[in-house]
């Protein structure tokens, strides 16, 4: 598809956008939050992830010309099956509204008609009017060749790879851990097709494809977020993530906007007073600055049945803590097909407020600052499952609560995360009829 071309469809994409979501203003005025907002929604309609700095760029045109992955990714959320989809509903009107174009000249009545001599028309040899048509017919030819090349070739290329199937089993599991991959692709493509796997320490390895149709086994030896790309010409067109989890508590370190993650033992994180709280040397400096994230996870495998449970933690993120302002708190419990979670901060609003199963209320639509919450001092977060209600606390009260329908399965992870390194006091998960599941105070350093 031409540059010019795909650059016009590009505004016709935010112009959509920016009618859906015209309560917004102008993409031009949208903060991060606002795009972190969007990411989340996309994610929720389509299962891929766009990036909320990608969408900032895009929507505020700092990217000429976006990946296709992302460009797919927006079109389906608009209700188009994809960017190829987009692209050719979007040709036919154009090329309906010229069919029905007719440019006409008329004579006003008041204006005298000359009469016009036409001098005798010369007669074409009949050699030469065969080396017109045979010109004319070659030059169709080549048009035609040269139409192919610029633009069908590249609209049908497009049209194969939104036919591209890619997907992976248990994307989720205890450290090391093997996926299999299972893919099938047009068989005109499979040349220029190549996975790349990148492992959470950022590692890369390459294989190609050599069968249309089949599966791929892989094995992540790094703990923390892996990944799967599927790169066509070099241009990544699909990914897959791949949560390779080490069993018990780890400590993750994220800058977002710089690309940067760690993981670290929990042995880093213990205090002498009978809490965990990162030290801020033990991150790498680059990762400090503005977008830090820390976060304290347990992993175990059938932790506890993810629709009928209470988990609550005591939790801080102060000065002490090296918070980030605003000073972002946040409590979930995972399973492989879903999640429960809240967060807090101090400013009463987050682009993820709540979230159970398929239901997710975002920061926009619930301001918590009436609660008041201070994040330096010490507080209780709880969640309560039960009966497909999930219903979340702070010290005791209830802030909220959500119907789903989807049902999670058994949860095998637990996830505080802070906006800065944080702390955390404690954290008990108890089954609903009373037995405590898993339990822990921070007492003492594992060995």
């Amino acid at each position: 598809m031409d540059e010019v071309r795909d650059r016009r469809y590009i505004k016709e994409i935010i112009s959509e956008y920016t009618t859906r979501f015209a309560a917004w203003g102008p993409p031009e005025s949208w903060d991060l939050d606002q795009f972190k907002t969007l990411e989340n929604m996309i994610l929720e309609s389509t299962e891929v992830t766009v990036n909320a700095n990608t969408l900032k760029r895009f929507f505020q045109q700092r990217t000429g010309n976006p990946q296709l992955a992302t460009r797919d990714a927006l079109c389906r959320f608009l209700g188009y099956a994809g960017y190829t989809d987009f692209a050719l509903k979007k040709t036919r009107v154009e090329e309906a509204a010229n069919l029905h174009t007719v440019t006409e000249e008329e004579d006003t009545e008041d204006t005298p008609k000359e009469k016009i001599i036409t001098p005798p028309a010369t007669k074409t040899p009949k050699s030469n009017r065969i080396y017109i048509y045979l010109l004319s017919g070659l030059l169709l030819i080549v048009c035609s060749y040269l139409l192919y090349i610029l633009k069908v070739k590249d609209m049908y290329n497009d049209y194969l790879l939104s036919k591209i199937e890619f997907s992976v089993s248990n994307p989720k599991g205890a450290n090391p851990l093997t996926v299999t991959f299972s893919y099938n692709i047009p068989h005109t493509l499979l040349k220029d097709i190549k996975l790349v796997y990148e492992e959470a320490n950022g590692d890369t390895s390459e294989k190609r494809l050599t069968r249309d149709i089949g599966k791929v086994n892989a094995t992540y030896i790094y703990e923390g977020d892996g990944f799967c790309h599927l790169q066509y010409n070099g241009h990544t067109i699909k990914t897959i993530t791949i949560e390779n989890r080490k069993l018990g508590w780890s400590i993750y370190t994220r800058n977002e906007r710089k690309g940067i993650f760690r993981t670290l033992p929990i042995s880093q994180g213990f205090h002498q007073e009978g809490y965990v709280s990162l030290p801020l040397d033990s991150v790498i400096p680059e990762a400090r600055p503005g977008h830090l994230f820390v976060s304290y996870v347990y992993y175990k495998e059938k932790l506890v049945d993810g629709d009928n449970f209470m988990l609550e933690a005591r939790v801080r993120n102060s000065a002490k803590d090296f918070a980030i302002p605003r000073s972002d708190v946040m409590m979930y419990i995972l399973s492989d097909t879903g999640m429960h979670g809240f967060a807090l901060n101090e400013a009463g609003y987050a682009y993820i407020k709540f979230i159970s199963g398929e239901k997710s209320i975002k920061g926009d639509e619930y301001n918590m600052s009436k609660f008041h919450f201070d994040a330096s001092s010490w507080h209780v977060m709880a969640i309560k499952v039960e009966n497909k209600k999930s219903t979340f606390y702070l010290d005791g009260q209830k802030i909220y609560n959500i119907d789903y329908t989807k049902p999670i399965g058994p949860a095998n992870e637990v996830i505080l995360r802070f906006k800065g390194c944080g702390a955390v006091d404690y954290v008990k998960l108890n089954k609903l009829d009373g037995p405590v599941v898993y339990e822990e105070n921070f007492d003492k350093v594992p060995e």
